[in-house]
């Protein structure tokens, strides 16, 4: 008689334990059916909210400009049929910059080159480039004169080289004004006086 009894207690926990977990799978699936349904009806309510379909795509490997990367800006002179070379490092409000950012940045310049490390812009104009240079005996000093295409100089500076310490020879080709183009021309001729 008390195995019966044991024996009915444990078929009573039994049939309580398959209740509550048939209700707790039964609530499980009503869940998730409920989940997908409100899934697809938000979708349904985005796509007619939406002011546009259209699909944008996005590159999470679009290539940026770095912190060490190298801008060289070439810019040709069509009067004097020169090209003037500029190498900087990348100013730091150019960092993280795209091809089309940068492209924006340079209006009317076409870009050559566009990696992380190093862009080549390029730029055509008229006119003459401003490294033009005639060099003349003034004040007592050498000065350096800019000249445009139509061939006005401007004082641009005057060098600490006295002209009373050069030969005659020199100080006369000075007097008359010696062109040079390019500023490593123009360093090298004053080197060769300081």
């Amino acid at each position: 008689m008390k195995k019966e009894w044991i024996l009915g207690i444990i078929a009573f926990i039994l049939l309580i334990i398959s209740i509550v977990l048939g209700i707790y799978v039964y609530n499980l699936n009503k869940t998730k059916d409920s989940n997908m349904l409100d899934s697809v009806q938000l979708a349904k309510i985005y796509n007619q909210n939406s002011l546009s379909n259209e699909i944008v795509s996005t590159s999470s490997t679009e290539e940026r400009i770095s912190p060490n990367c190298t801008i060289v800006e070439k810019e040709y002179y069509k009067d004097c049929d020169h090209i003037i070379r500029n190498e900087t490092q990348v100013e730091d409000n150019l960092i993280n910059y795209t091809k089309e950012e940068l492209a924006k940045k340079y209006n009317g310049w076409n870009i050559e080159e566009f990696t992380s490390n190093r862009v080549t812009v390029y730029k055509e104009q008229e006119g003459f480039c401003p490294e033009h240079y005639v060099i003349r005996a003034h004040n007592g000093v050498l000065s350096i004169y800019t000249i445009d295409k139509d061939g006005i100089e401007t004082l641009e500076r005057e060098t600490e080289i006295q002209t009373m310490y050069l030969p005659q020879e020199d100080i006369e080709k000075f007097e008359q004004g010696v062109q040079v183009v390019g500023n490593s021309q123009l360093l090298d001729l004053l080197e060769d006086f300081e």
